[in-house]
């Protein structure tokens, strides 16, 4: 393989390697604008209309040296409101993912714990000068539609399936009690072509009405990417929305993500950024943070006590492994110009050299045309 200049937390260093680990949080407030990680949509019995007024994530990501080994972790929570003229007990998530994922139940308070802990990094920084930094059971394939697996997960019932042939996904949505995604054959098509699944969640313990929202407990997908270097979430069919959303993201990261050095980073997207993580004279350059065992890490001793829901989770998915948290957000994206992405949203790492194009990124890779509007 060959090793590739990687932007490290301290500008001033290079390192040679490939991507480490990443972990993303949207955080958005309840009964703000709609954000983006799939479609909310009723069950067949509800009238009227649902979009996601906020949404969280949490995504760990490993790189691997061969094309389609890289694996994620995305843990997604939402808060929904109801539109109709009455509430509604039973509704539906549908999110699409590369390949088949397992589903998990997480703690809530994980999203609490990393917006006050950059919030608490914002405040301290603002005081003194910056440091430079640096599954269950499966069916099988009916009328058009694979059914990969089944599962109940909490308050969710799960389905992943895989679209055969054009217009297989609504009958079998109509079938299965949910709505129909109307108005939708070049972003199902999208999915189709790129042979990627459908997790299909309702949501049958949540009462949804038109004054509050409701908040759901997190579900943690794990799948492989299809990829090396390129870091996955969803957004394409959230384009369907009517309404302009926000997207707020955490990410732990092994290195730096791109942000302008070349074509490939975030702010291309829209995005831009908030808080990074950086080394102070007394790190390691370009270790990472500790974060399954931040009372023996020089930047996050301070904080170990912020942050207990976020070290079980790196101590149960992947002890010993050191990232930096780099918070990225974007405001009141068009639905409509999100549907005309030629890809969903894909994050790279801050290669050094500003003619690398990732790995993911090159012809036939997962994330190829992904800068293209």
């Amino acid at each position: 393989m060959t090793t590739i200049a990687i932007r490290s937390s301290r500008p001033w260093a290079s390192v040679a390697a490939f991507v480490g680990l990443v972990a993303a949080t949207v955080a958005l407030a309840p009964g703000s604008r709609a954000s983006a990680d799939g479609l909310m949509k009723g069950l067949k019995s509800y009238k009227g209309s649902i979009n996601e007024s906020s949404q969280e994530a949490v995504i760990i990501f490993h790189d691997a040296k061969r094309p389609g080994d890289a694996v994620e972790d995305l843990i997604l929570k939402v808060f929904v409101q109801g539109k109709g003229k009455e509430d509604v007990k039973n509704f539906a998530w549908i999110v699409p993912f590369p390949n088949e994922p397992t589903v998990e139940k997480e703690d809530p308070k994980l999203f609490e714990e990393l917006h006050n802990y950059v919030e608490r990094r914002l405040a301290a920084r603002a005081k003194k000068p910056q440091l430079k930094g640096g599954k269950g059971g499966a069916g099988g394939a009916l009328g058009g539609v694979e059914v990969l697996a089944k599962k109940v997960v909490g308050a969710f019932d799960v389905a992943i399936v895989r679209e055969k042939e054009k217009g297989a996904l609504n009958k079998w949505l109509d079938t299965e009690g949910y709505q129909t995604i109307d108005d939708a054959d070049d972003v199902l098509a999208f999915y189709r072509e790129k042979n990627y699944v459908f997790a299909c969640i309702k949501v049958t313990e949540a009462q949804l009405n038109r004054k509050e929202p409701a908040a759901l407990h997190p579900l943690r997908f794990t799948f492989k990417t299809g990829g090396r270097d390129g870091i996955f979430f969803p957004m394409k069919l959230t384009g369907l929305q009517t309404e302009p959303f926000d997207v707020n993201l955490y990410v732990f990261y092994r290195w730096w993500l791109n942000d302008h050095l070349s074509k490939y980073g975030y702010e291309h997207r829209g995005f831009t950024r908030k808080y990074r993580d950086w080394d102070t004279k007394f790190c390691k350059p370009d270790a990472g943070k500790k974060y399954y065992a931040p009372e023996k890490d020089h930047f996050l001793k301070s904080y170990a006590g912020d942050i207990p829901s976020v070290v079980k989770l790196m101590q149960k998915l992947h002890p010993g492994k050191q990232y930096y948290l780099t918070n990225i957000y974007a405001s009141r994206l068009d639905p409509a110009e999100v549907r005309k992405w030629k890809n969903d949203l894909w994050l790279f790492p801050y290669y050094t050299d500003r003619s690398m194009i990732p790995y993911d990124a090159r012809r036939g890779g997962p994330a190829a045309v992904t800068q293209q509007k």
